[in-house]
């Protein structure tokens, strides 16, 4: 994103700030809180990030695709079901 884009979003955000309802501004608000925690300053997180990057981009890293996930995630619902 070029910086005039940024300057444009930022000032089109400021104004849905400044005309939005409470909810949206609580809803806001609880997003800047969610980002004041970083995780990319948490070493570890960021180690195993680098990890899984290394792995995807060497080919080694187990993929799944989203119909995998899909039934993988039914089979574990209902075996704790039973």
């Amino acid at each position: 994103m070029s910086t005039a884009e940024l300057k444009e979003l930022r000032k089109e955000v400021k104004w849905g700030i400044d005309h939005a309802d409470e909810k949206i501004v609580r809803m806001m608000h609880a997003m800047l809180e969610v980002e004041q925690d970083d995780a990319w300053s948490d070493k570890s997180f960021v180690s195993e990030m680098d990890r899984r990057t290394k792995e995807y981009e060497s080919g080694t890293a187990k993929l799944y695709t989203l119909e995998e996930m899909e039934n993988n995630a039914r089979k574990a619902y209902k075996q704790s079901k039973k």
